[in-house]
């Protein structure tokens, strides 16, 4: 393998030389005609330039470490895949850490991130994260971190996140436009998410003049099918006439679409259903009306905030909400 004397030989420079042209921020100028040989050289030679070396000798880490809370919600690889694909750009890679819901993984991939010295992280602020005081233990660290996606946001750093509650409303008053007057929701116990789209619920009911019904309302421990299931069956032999359900996120979705086939109903015909963050919306029969948080958008400005960040910007912590948009599909 090719070292950076080797490069320096065949341009025939000197080894200051070749560094100063691989790293173009270092503030050393050097003159057009030596930067092609030297990259000339590192082109012939392919000459693979020593990251680790590069991050010790500089006190930097050209990595980033992105905590999710569960990779088998579509909604965050889809998001992780943005992430990594602007810290690409930007030639950092990312580790990807999946807390599953747990502090204990939250308590490992902290001491892992930390003793990696990460450049920054992205973080989703889920309850494990805010019992681990994740965000407290990394900052100690001189670590920037970049709140992305869910309800929650913080004083101490900057978050970029779904306006969920506008989302729930957009929801509602797209179906009550269409003739849905009779509309359920369901959503996941213990979810921040679930209760801010559950208020945007209700707020659109009664901004409509309609009665808001808890026993409208189904809660579910996850995304199991055959809870759901049951939760929809229950809804509807409360309410006989009901004519849609609006349902926390498309994963969730799809449980509840499988559920009215099972018990007979047509859909939109008998119930419409309506999704939330247009993560597999696309892939459901029917496919799926859904509300669409934007995700490259929302990767865009938090990547944008960690790199400021890691760039020695230390101005107020913003709270940055996106607007979802309506996806129609054809289950409404």
């Amino acid at each position: 393998m090719a070292t950076i004397r080797d490069v320096a030989k065949l341009a025939g420079v000197s080894v200051a030389t070749v560094s100063a042209v691989i790293n173009k921020d270092s503030g050393v100028k050097v003159s057009d005609k030596l930067t092609r040989r030297v990259e000339e050289a590192i082109k012939e030679l392919n000459y693979k330039p020593n990251r680790i070396a590069r991050s010790l000798s500089k006190n930097e880490n050209y990595t980033i470490g992105y905590v999710v809370p569960s990779i088998t919600n579509f909604f965050f690889p889809q998001l992780a895949k943005a992430v990594e694909d602007i810290a690409f750009e930007r030639d950092y890679g990312v580790y990807l850490c999946n807390t599953d819901g747990r502090k204990e993984r939250a308590r490992y991939y902290l001491d892992s991130l930390i003793e990696n010295r990460v450049a920054g992280i992205i973080t989703t602020l889920t309850w494990e994260i805010e019992e681990t005081d994740f965000i407290g233990n990394v900052l100690a660290q001189n670590i920037p971190v970049v709140g992305l996606a869910g309800a929650r946001n913080s004083d101490r750093i900057d978050t970029v996140r779904p306006d969920d509650q506008e989302g729930a409303r957009l929801a509602v008053d797209y179906l009550l436009a269409r003739g849905y007057n009779r509309i359920a929701f369901i959503g996941v116990k213990e979810s921040q998410t679930t209760v801010i789209r559950q208020e945007g619920y209700r707020q659109a009911l009664l901004e409509a003049g309609l009665e808001y019904n808890e026993d409208l309302v189904g809660l579910a421990r996850g995304f199991d099918n055959s809870e759901i299931c049951g939760i929809v069956a229950r809804i509807i032999d409360t309410c006989p006439d009901l004519r849609a359900i609006f349902v926390f996120n498309d994963l969730m979705g799809t449980a509840v679409i499988d559920a009215l086939y099972r018990l007979g109903k047509n859909i939109p015909g008998d119930i419409a259903v309506m999704g939330f963050d247009d993560s597999i919306a696309a892939y459901t029969f029917p496919r799926m009306t859904t509300i669409s948080i934007p995700k490259v958008e929302m990767a865009s400005i938090a990547m944008e905030r960690l790199f400021k960040r890691i760039n020695g910007d230390d101005s107020s912590p913003l709270d940055i909400k996106i607007r979802p948009k309506l996806v129609e599909g054809d289950t409404t």
